[in-house]
């Protein structure tokens, strides 16, 4: 199949982007069917290489190579293998992390994560999805994969024409649970029923950074604390006090075993909504919260709600925290621009009556790379502030 762009429609292609559009391609010839890889031309026909195209999507195009190769088993093992070299380098430490990182790695449309030798598969495209049983091949011949599971439950598949589902494509059927190590702290993850892959890897670097804030005996509040990485990377730097919130009873449990499973116990969990909790106004005081939500925004549409959110977050938040302490706050809203998160920052603080220092800033773990032609590969913004 061959695929021909309006005139000019290649430029952001030529800079490093991998997406084309429904409405910047001109013709299709010798179409098959949605998800098959075809050739990609200018207008005038030079070749650009291949790519999955699904005309029924609104990314109609997804880019694999500017090469006229073949699009095989070894391909993908090729891909796969440069992106785990890169993290066996970083992060040969940790016994989980992030293997692919879709467009960031070059394969658009997947996602693998390494959990021990379990391995979670995403695939937010149709082409990708027709590739399924040959990636599992690569991560058990290759990789020694004692598992493999599909984490494909998400509305994004649905924008391709693709079904939702969750299953174990290889391995073990009746114990999905793993034991990991990242960072020196053990975790209990359910690859089968955890959150996104099985685990937010993508927050690794930011909890191990923690550790330098926290002095011996402080205290601690971790908001949407999920399974607890924040709360036990403080609690092994000396935290006497650690507070966990979260609305979710099941990420309370993995919290509480995952304090079990490294002989930690100074912590207290609270089970609540964190924007009711922080309009409790507690009289608690901490000497460092952390502030990590879920995305307040799936779409443009819901800007102005999600800097609300933000806002009433953060603001309630730093009135929390002593003289002299940190809030570490993050937004993982891809539609959230990190000057906006910044001025939220600013209005916040006023009206705390806090006065606020940018100490850092921090993007994803060195597992989740950034394509640097592609804002859409960028959605984790951190930034850390010390409170008087």
């Amino acid at each position: 199949m061959k695929i021909f762009l309006k005139k000019n429609e290649e430029r952001r292609l030529l800079s490093g982007h991998l997406w084309i559009f429904s409405n910047e391609i001109l013709r299709t010839e010798d179409f098959t069917e949605n998800g098959s890889v075809s050739e990609l031309f200018t207008s005038n026909g030079k070749f650009l290489g291949k790519g999955f195209y699904n005309k029924d999507s609104l990314i109609a195009y997804r880019h694999l190579t500017n090469s006229n190769i073949e699009i095989d088993k070894k391909f993908f093992a090729e891909r796969i293998r440069f992106s785990y070299t890169l993290r066996e380098k970083l992060l040969s430490h940790n016994s989980a992390f992030r293997v692919v990182n879709s467009e960031s790695d070059f394969l658009p449309g997947l996602i693998i994560d390494k959990y021990s030798d379990a391995y979670s598969v995403q695939i937010f495209s149709l082409g990708m999805q027709n590739y399924i049983e040959i990636i599992k091949e690569i991560l058990v011949e290759e990789y020694s994969a004692n598992q493999v599971v599909e984490k494909n439950d998400f509305e994004y598949r649905t924008l391709e024409g693709l079904s939702r589902k969750t299953s174990i494509l290889f391995g073990n059927e009746e114990e999905t649970k793993v034991k990991i190590k990242i960072d020196a702290i053990e975790y209990f993850v359910d690859i089968l029923k955890g959150q996104k892959t099985g685990f937010y890897l993508d927050q690794n670097e930011n909890r191990f950074n923690l550790r330098k804030y926290i002095s011996s005996g402080d205290s601690v509040l971790d908001l949407f604390c999920n399974d607890g990485g924040f709360s036990l990377n403080a609690a092994i730097a000396g935290a006497k006090e650690i507070t966990a919130v979260d609305s979710s009873e099941i990420a309370l449990k993995n919290l509480e075993d995952n304090f079990k499973l490294n002989k930690l116990y100074s912590y207290s969990v609270i089970n609540a909504d964190v924007f009711d909790f922080l309009k409790s106004k507690s009289e608690s005081r901490y000497d460092v919260v952390v502030l990590d939500p879920p995305s307040l925004t799936k779409s443009k549409k819901n800007i102005l709600n999600a800097l609300q959110g933000y806002f009433e977050l953060n603001k309630n938040s730093m009135e929390l925290i002593k003289n002299g302490g940190y809030l570490f706050t993050y937004s993982c809203s891809h539609h959230i621009a990190e000057k906006d998160f910044i001025e939220v920052l600013r209005k916040s603080a006023r009206k705390a009556s806090k006065n606020i220092r940018i100490i850092g800033f921090s993007n994803c773990s060195n597992d989740h790379p950034l394509n640097p032609s592609m804002p859409e590969t960028k959605y984790l913004k951190g930034v850390i502030l010390k409170i008087n």
